[in-house]
């Protein structure tokens, strides 16, 4: 019998240690919930659930309630999510869905869904578990995906490889390199790779509770009339009972665009509030002389603060 040589011990040993902390850390893998979103998304909404689930106003503003039912359809604690993704491609129909980030216990969910009817199944080498066109997955460790099929194999797609995912987008880079978002509970953005921006809006409030951007004080309007925006992020922070600040970035097509709607949003920061006789309107247009516009090349970052009544008036009229 050969004898194992002490350094061949070592050697061995440490191949050992490679492969357990390998399979280990392969095991626990739980990239960014933003990494899972696929590229084709043209529009997403993220969402700090749990701050957000105990400020009523901003409930109100995401419609928080529908969420909720959502949750106890799938089996799942509200209290254990601590994060949301809505996304959508162009055409909803096909790849669009949410993902959701917490302390989930996943063999609890699969076995209440199974209770109730959804079927085991594999798609492509993964799990996932369907009931009618409703597909959930299981795409990383406490993360859980539900939405359509294509949407369910694009996140598993996004899991596997970064090139798959929207943070590989030259627009998702631009914006975010733009403006600083990471602390705000409520996020979007509407990217554009084909279509116009309306379009992106639409897919976004066709498959989510989120508010419209084209109610925004009146500066999403500016931007779909003219329509040379290729990429919005919109973001809102904690605030007053009154008030919320409002995080804007805004990519235009070329520098011109963007130094055109600058003047613009600058214009109608000298409209007064006399304008209008409506005490609301009134506030809108308080928000709007208050904002602060920077331009830097094709990118305009605006800052700004909404009346509440504003902002829940804008989800309400998506109802």
């Amino acid at each position: 019998m050969n004898k194992i040589r002490p350094d061949n011990i070592l050697l061995i040993a440490a191949g050992l240690i490679l492969v357990l902390s390998t399979n280990y850390s392969c095991s626990l893998r739980k990239p960014a919930l933003i990494r899972l979103v696929p590229m084709e998304s043209c529009a997403v909404m993220s969402i700090d659930w749990s701050s957000v689930r105990v400020d009523e106003q901003l409930r109100r503003v995401i419609r928080g309630d529908q969420f909720e039912v959502l949750f106890q359809k799938l089996g799942i604690d509200s209290q254990s999510v601590t994060g949301i993704i809505v996304f959508s491609a162009i055409d909803s129909r096909t790849v669009s869905g949410m993902l959701l980030r917490g302390a989930l216990d996943e063999k609890r969910i699969a076995a209440e869904l199974k209770r109730v009817g959804w079927i085991e199944d594999f798609v492509e080498g993964h799990t996932v578990y369907v009931h009618t066109a409703d597909y959930l997955a299981i795409p990383a460790a406490d993360t859980v995906f539900v939405g359509t099929r294509e949407a369910a194999l694009a996140v598993f797609r996004a899991a596997e490889t970064t090139a798959e995912s929207i943070v590989a987008s030259d627009a998702y880079k631009k914006i975010n390199a733009a403006v600083s978002m990471d602390s705000k509970p409520i996020k979007a953005y509407l990217l554009l790779s084909e279509g116009t921006l309306e379009m992106a809006d639409a897919a976004l409030s066709a498959t989510s509770v989120a508010l419209s951007l084209f109610n925004l004080g009146g500066i999403g309007q500016l931007l779909k009339a003219v329509n040379v925006a290729r990429g919005f992020a919109f973001s809102l922070g904690k605030g007053t009972r009154e008030n919320y600040p409002v995080e804007l970035c805004v990519l235009m097509r070329d520098e011109a665009a963007a130094t055109f709607i600058s003047g613009s949003l600058n214009a109608l920061k000298t409209m007064t509030a006399a304008v209008s006789a409506n005490s609301r309107e009134q506030e809108n247009f308080r928000a709007l002389q208050q904002m602060r516009i920077v331009r830097k090349h094709e990118v305009l970052a605006i800052t700004m603060e909404m009346p509440v009544n504003a902002l829940i008036q804008t989800a309400e009229t998506q109802r």
